[in-house]
């Protein structure tokens, strides 16, 4: 049997030294609705959803259940209470089953205390049934799509009794079929009456899904509104406070010279797996070419053969007509005109130890504009650092300090502009506005624009489809290593280009 409650946030305000996360936050969460829950970088919103889920206690305020005030002082307290959380990067066991992973927070047992598995995986499947979610029981997490894998994790939380189920960015792994899918799931949930709320960064999904749109800007609520009565520019100028402008205009550009000529590649990794499939390409000089996929499909390895991360591998790779052997390092590479925005920010993308200086100036600091003959001139290292910190709207008081003192949109802003000031004739581009708002994604695209119209070439890698059909020129899919199918994307269409991203090909692969 169902337990309708109604939640309620008032008041709630959150500190960590001097700043402050959320401001007297109000927040109403009713049974049987999905609520929208966005904002830019920094502006609260996983904060607030933490201290719901017993991972913070507010500094202020106070959150009632049914009217009646609660602690929520860990997880455990939030699950008891009917809160269930689903995380963009989910907390599943790979070498365990579905069922083992399901009943991991409470076990389902004989009377001699040992594990029921058989009852176990009957529960499965009956909770599958039950919100048509179905699942293999006895399948190892790490031999199920990433789609199953964000069943297994809803599936979970529903048998761990939630009503209200809080899900952060659900679609960031997902081809659109996928996404249409979990929404009519969602919509089920609802119609059960569960609460849901969704952190998202995507306005056409909260436009299309939600009842209502909570709208954070610096920690305090700038709007709280029916989905049915506003747009998604509305929303966008709630959340940066100020109107948004049109996309960059694309320049006609000489196409005809070739940056970067890719042959037949090849690469297994160390699990045996051919991760990269005899991939060929070419990408022109003034072009934008986007690689369209889900995430897990190859294109993490293409981008580290490319940049001479990994070295193991079979095929040729050309930078502005100069052939690159798989022994040279990525110094030799930039000094052969390849920039790249690495797709994971922390691991490869900074030096999160070093200071804001440092690792702007890390990739150039041989350049003309930071050192002489013997050392770095620090003068201008800080001056040309300041100008683009200013210009890619980074917030920091000081560049000395450490890039671990950014916001993880902020750090990405700060790679970005690292990389664009040193003007490579051929920029990869993987997962450029990852984690960054609205308005520094509107400014990232305009520069890979204005990059492109300048006749530089960019590889834009990107999981969000949305970004990859904005932004490109030409569009390839890849799937299981290999590429599939060729779009434009003036006259492809979402679906078209996410059946070839799940890997159903066409009889005519260009679209």
């Amino acid at each position: 049997m169902i337990i309708i409650k109604q939640i309620e946030m008032r008041k709630i305000t959150k500190t960590f030294g001097n700043l402050t996360a959320n401001s007297e936050v109000d927040f109403l969460v009713e049974p049987g609705k999905i609520y929208g829950l966005i904002g830019e970088n920094g502006a609260g919103k996983t904060t607030l959803m933490r201290m719901l889920y017993g991972m913070y206690e507010p500094d202020g305020g106070e959150i009632l259940i049914d009217g009646k005030p609660v602690q929520l002082k860990s997880p455990k307290d939030a699950i008891d209470a009917g809160i269930g959380m689903v995380h963009q990067h989910f907390a599943l066991v790979p070498t365990l089953t579905v069922t083992q992973n399901m009943i991991l927070g409470r076990p389902i047992q004989k009377k001699n205390k040992l594990l029921d598995i058989k009852k176990a995986e009957q529960m499965v499947e009956a909770l599958g049934k039950e919100y048509k979610l179905e699942v293999p029981p006895k399948a190892l997490i790490k031999d199920i799509p990433v789609s199953i894998q964000q069943r297994v994790e809803i599936l979970k939380a529903l048998y761990l009794g939630a009503d209200l189920l809080i899900m952060d960015e659900p679609t960031a792994v997902l081809t659109p079929q996928e996404i249409v899918k979990l929404f009519q799931t969602l919509v089920e949930l609802r119609n059960a009456g569960k609460s849901i709320i969704l952190i998202t960064h995507k306005l056409n999904e909260i436009m299309q899904i939600t009842d209502e749109i909570l709208v954070l800007r610096l920690g305090k609520v700038t709007g709280h509104v029916l989905t049915s009565e506003t747009d998604e520019r509305r929303i966008a100028e709630m959340m940066v406070g100020r109107q948004l402008n049109p996309q960059k205009a694309k320049k006609t550009t000489d196409q005809s010279k070739i940056a970067l000529e890719v042959t037949d590649l090849e690469y297994i990794d160390k699990w045996g797996v051919r991760a990269v499939d005899h991939i060929s390409f070419s990408l022109h000089k003034g072009e934008i070419l986007g690689i369209a996929g889900v995430q897990g499909n190859g294109q993490s390895e293409l981008i580290d053969i490319l940049t001479g991360m990994v070295n193991n591998y079979s095929g040729s790779v050309c930078i502005d007509g100069k052939p690159v052997t798989p022994s040279m390092g990525t110094r030799i590479r930039r000094e052969y005109g390849l920039g790249c925005i690495p797709e994971d920010r922390q691991l490869t993308g900074a030096a999160v130890g070093g200071t804001i200086l440092a690792n702007f100036i890390m990739s150039g600091y041989r350049t003309d504009d930071f050192s002489g003959k013997w050392m770095i001139h620090y003068k201008k290292a800080r001056e040309r650092t300041w100008e683009y910190v200013k210009r890619f709207t980074v917030k920091t008081d000081d560049i000395m300090n450490d890039a671990l003192s950014l916001s993880g949109g902020n750090l990405q802003k700060l790679i970005v502009a690292r990389e664009l000031y040193l003007k490579p004739s051929v920029l990869i581009a993987a997962q450029p506005s990852r984690g960054v708002d609205i308005g520094a994604t509107e400014y990232i695209h305009d520069t890979l624009i204005e990059h492109r119209n300048q006749g530089n070439a960019v590889l834009l890698v990107s999981n969000e489809l949305s970004e990859i059909m904005t932004v490109s020129d030409r569009i390839l899919v890849i799937y299981n290593g290999r590429f599939v199918g060729e779009a434009d994307p003036k006259t492809a269409t979402e679906e078209e280009i996410g059946l070839l991203m799940a890997g159903i090909e066409r009889r005519d692969s260009r679209l």
